[in-house]
């Protein structure tokens, strides 16, 4: 269930200076109700750019959402999603649209969203389009002093690989080549077979999000699966290297070290510990490298952060994909609770392994942010 509102505020000002005040933290700071910070900038290292990341502190301090920019069109358009809000949020996202009137512009400010249990969704609304309510009603008396940005850069070109057909071939053919190794330990009764099993899932889902199956939103689904064979890489060459004695990363030895770890009574702790090490090696130790090296070999023009709004979007290929994994393990071997709390909330599931495990969502924001640190020292 989701609910949605609409309100409109009237400026005297040029849409320019609307712009600013409704996309800058420091000018919204001025007149919104919830303090909102700056979490990281998007291209330009602008704070109104597409893949800029900030925070809003709802009234009370409690409840904090984490934003991510996700569309510009400068001086007219600007939508933004929050990525991060806890268990209970399913999706909210909002879209900001300055319209040219007479006498100056006319805001108008739409948000969606959805929460855990559904009634909850309208009763959350009610109380959030109070406050943009109130605080649209102080922005109207602050444009007196519109500071306006000297200029705005132009927007990154849109998606448009020639070879998207290539992309999507390679992808099937490294999630065939993933299939064949979970397949080969699963004949075997290797427990490193889930492991396997998941990687491939996260691969599928990944192929869905990026050509149809499973609509995300993607604005470069090039960018998606070009990825695909990138990080296959590290996990082929450091699989191979554990198999035949060879040099193996840290993370992968630890991962693939636990993952044959059997425990006949809690048959369930070993296999959730070699699924965590593993999802750890990937997103930790790989990620950051494969973002990186794939960049500077197809995007070198582009700024990484152009693709954090796709980046971000992906997060449910993770739940998807260990859905699947879940209703493939054997009762015996997962932990009571991965049921209950899916069938009422995946999100809820999501954030018990959280803190109980590994948390995937906070350790993908940190190792996308690695990888513009290791792009920035090249």
């Amino acid at each position: 269930m989701t609910a949605t509102f609409t309100l409109r505020q009237q400026l005297r000002c040029t849409p320019e200076a609307a712009w600013h005040l409704l996309t800058d933290p420091d000018q919204m700071c001025r007149w919104s109700s919830a303090p909102i910070s700056l979490i990281s900038p998007g291209p330009h290292d602008r704070p109104d750019t597409a893949g800029a990341l900030r925070m809003v502190t709802l009234p009370g301090g409690r409840v904090r959402l984490r934003e991510v920019v996700e569309h510009t069109e400068f001086p007219r358009v600007f939508r933004y999603r929050v990525y991060s809000g806890g268990p209970l949020l399913l999706d909210h996202r909002g879209e900001q649209r300055i319209v040219a009137v007479p006498g100056g512009v006319e805001i108008r400010w739409r948000v969606d969203m959805s929460l855990f249990p559904p009634p909850l969704s309208h009763v959350m609304a009610r109380r959030i389009r109070q406050e943009v309510r109130r605080s649209l009603e102080v922005m109207a008396t602050l444009v007196d002093d519109p500071t306006t940005p000297a200029s705005f850069p132009a927007s990154p070109p849109p998606s448009s690989a020639a070879d998207l057909d290539d992309l999507v071939s390679t992808a099937l053919e490294i999630r065939g080549l993933q299939q064949k190794i979970a397949d080969e330990w699963a004949g075997a009764d290797d427990p490193k077979q889930w492991f396997a099993r998941v990687y491939q899932y996260v691969t599928e889902t990944m192929i869905d999000a990026a050509t149809g199956p499973l609509d995300l939103g993607l604005d470069h689904p090039d960018w998606v699966l070009a990825l695909i064979p990138v990080f296959h890489e590290y996990y082929a060459r450091n699989l191979d290297a554990y198999r035949d004695g060879g040099d193996v990363e840290e993370p992968w030895q630890v991962a693939w070290s636990t993952c044959e770890i059997v425990d006949p009574d809690k048959p369930h702790l070993p296999v959730m510990k070699g699924l965590l090490a593993g999802v750890s090696a990937h997103i930790d130790a790989d990620l950051p490298r494969a973002l990186a090296q794939l960049h500077r070999q197809r995007y070198p023009e582009r700024d990484l952060r152009e693709f954090r709004p796709d980046y971000l979007r992906l997060a449910p290929v993770f739940t998807l994909a260990s859905d699947r994994l879940l209703a493939d393990l054997p009762r015996s071997h997962k932990p009571w609770w991965t049921g209950l709390a899916g069938r009422l909330n995946p999100q809820m599931r999501d954030a018990l392994l959280a803190r109980n495990g590994y948390d995937v969502a906070r350790h993908r924001v940190r190792a996308f942010d690695r990888a513009v640190g290791l792009l920035s020292t090249t």
